[in-house]
């Protein structure tokens, strides 16, 4: 399993549902950029970075974890983040 090694929050103010982008750093190695944190009527979620298509309209994530369990190891991680000062590595 790789090791989520930074998370960065970008706090979005006066947008609505949208609360934050997110960057993660995967093993040192590798960047994704475009995680957002949205609040729905469950509370905190973490949208995948996606990309729309212009010939049928729908979004298709261009990033996204396999596994249910790393899929809630990285909503955990931004989450945590999130929820802290927003700067800096996850804990």
């Amino acid at each position: 399993m790789v090791e989520i090694t930074e998370v960065r929050i970008y706090k979005m103010e006066n947008s609505g549902n949208l609360k934050a982008y997110a960057t993660v750093t995967l093993d040192e190695s590798y960047a994704v950029h475009g995680l957002k944190v949205l609040e729905g009527e469950k509370g905190l979620w973490v949208s995948m970075p996606a990309t729309k298509s212009k010939k049928t309209g729908e979004f298709k994530d261009v990033f996204h974890p396999i596994s249910p369990e790393a899929r809630e190891g990285l909503v955990a991680a931004v989450l945590l983040k999130y929820g802290d000062d927003g700067v800096g590595e996850a804990s």
